[in-house]
């Protein structure tokens, strides 16, 4: 990119605008309620015991005021207090917290409910101050625990509507306490509602941006697992390649020396090559010789089971199999059937000195021996397969644990 030239930054979520209404694609819409319960999930704890700690202390209140007002308060307030204790038990549920916010909302309704009901049956000059707890539920459900704006929304209205209509019932008020009950209530809940307004439009945009940004974040990491895969696998063969190869050995032998829990109890490598490959190329030609490789190389991938065991091509016909958790025995029993099968794929090699088919010669090294490093552990199978081709080529020699080169018969 020259200096002349626009630089277009990747989109955040912060330039997406949201609608007035504030709602999402369908999709968008579902995943941002579960978000929105999260975040309530996190300060309920806390809100709903500031709420049974203010219904205790009203109860307080109300048995210094008059006994008589709290004979007739005690069991609404211990029904609401009841619904906390059941708001709380519900959090520590994570299978009942879909029903979060419907329980908040059923909370509310109590408190004000109860208070209407209180206020229109108490006869005390200061009666008239249960009807703010529809303000006070309304001031929960927006700013203590909050709940989506169109369900405050709704309860509100429904809520103020009960209080008319309680204030209707109730008899022997001074005329202006109706009116100024309803004005009260009404700048509670418009203040409220704005908040709540406000707070969740924030809330909306910092998840789209989280959104925005973990679709990122997954399409970087295909990226790199692309880039990643080109980098370490042969394109021909399908095998790892020497990097990748190199790589991963260094990183088994490093949990090994450091006794990492996940560490393999052994580290067994195969190091074989196609017999006379160059007299193969000589006679058939290079795409038969290229053919010939991905056959090959086929054994050893269609036999390896663990996660952990991979087959690396180590360039040009040699190729590189490492076996975890394997015991010695068991993996010369696996190099021994790869030499055969490969022997038995029957492909002819009429330039080759030991068969008249493709052959291998094997080398095979273990960890349980003097090597210290992937590097010493190549080195000891590279040894063996030296010793393997010595002998006469298509057969399997192994590295003892001391040292030894032998010929597996």
């Amino acid at each position: 990119m020259t200096a002349n030239q626009n630089h277009t930054p990747l989109p955040t979520g912060n330039d997406i605008t949201l609608p007035w209404h504030l709602r999402l694609p369908k999709p968008l819409e579902k995943d941002f309620r579960l978000y929105f319960r999260a975040s309530v999930a996190k300060v309920m704890p806390w809100a709903l015991a500031l709420v049974a700690f203010l219904i205790v202390s009203a109860m307080f209140i109300e048995s210094r005021i008059s006994p008589d007002v709290l004979n007739m308060s005690w069991r609404p307030r211990l029904f609401t207090l009841m619904l906390t204790g059941g708001c709380l038990v519900l959090i520590r549920k994570p299978q009942w917290r879909n029903w979060l916010h419907e329980a908040t909302l059923v909370l509310a309704f109590a408190i004000a409910l109860t208070g209407n009901y209180l206020g229109a049956i108490v006869e005390h000059p200061l009666a008239y101050t249960f009807f703010f707890h529809t303000p006070l539920a309304i001031l929960m459900i927006c700013i203590l625990i909050r709940v989506p704006f169109y369900a405050a929304l709704i309860s509100s209205v429904v809520m103020i509507g009960c209080m008319i209509f309680s204030l209707q019932l109730s008899s022997g008020r001074q005329p202006f306490e109706p009116s100024t009950l309803v004005l009260v209530s009404l700048a509670f809940t418009s203040m409220s509602l704005f908040g709540q307004y406000v707070y969740e439009r924030l809330l909306r945009q910092h998840f789209l941006s989280e959104h925005v940004l973990f679709q990122h974040r997954n399409e970087l990491h295909s990226a790199n697992l692309v880039l990643e895969n080109q980098a370490t696998v042969d394109g021909m063969t399908g095998c790892i390649n020497r990097r990748g190869m190199e790589s991963r050995l260094s990183h088994l032998y490093h949990k090994l020396n450091q006794n990492n829990p996940d560490a393999p109890e052994r580290i067994t490598l195969m190091l074989f090559d196609i017999d006379f490959f160059k007299q193969y190329n000589d006679t058939y030609g290079h795409p038969a010789g290229d053919e010939c490789l991905k056959k090959v190389a086929g054994v050893p991938l269609g036999m390896v089971q663990s996660d952990t065991d991979f087959v690396a091509r180590y360039g040009g016909e040699e190729f590189v199999i490492t076996l975890t958790d394997s015991s010695f025995n068991d993996a010369l029993v696996f190099a021994e059937r790869m030499r055969n099968r490969v022997e038995q794929l029957g492909l002819p090699h009429s330039g080759s000195r030991v068969s008249q088919v493709v052959t291998i010669s094997v080398g095979v090294a273990c960890s349980d021996g003097t090597a210290e490093d992937g590097a010493q552990l190549l080195k000891m199978a590279d040894e063996a397969l030296y010793q393997a081709k010595g002998a006469g080529r298509n057969r399997v020699a192994m590295m003892s644990n001391q040292g030894v080169v032998e010929m597996l018969n």
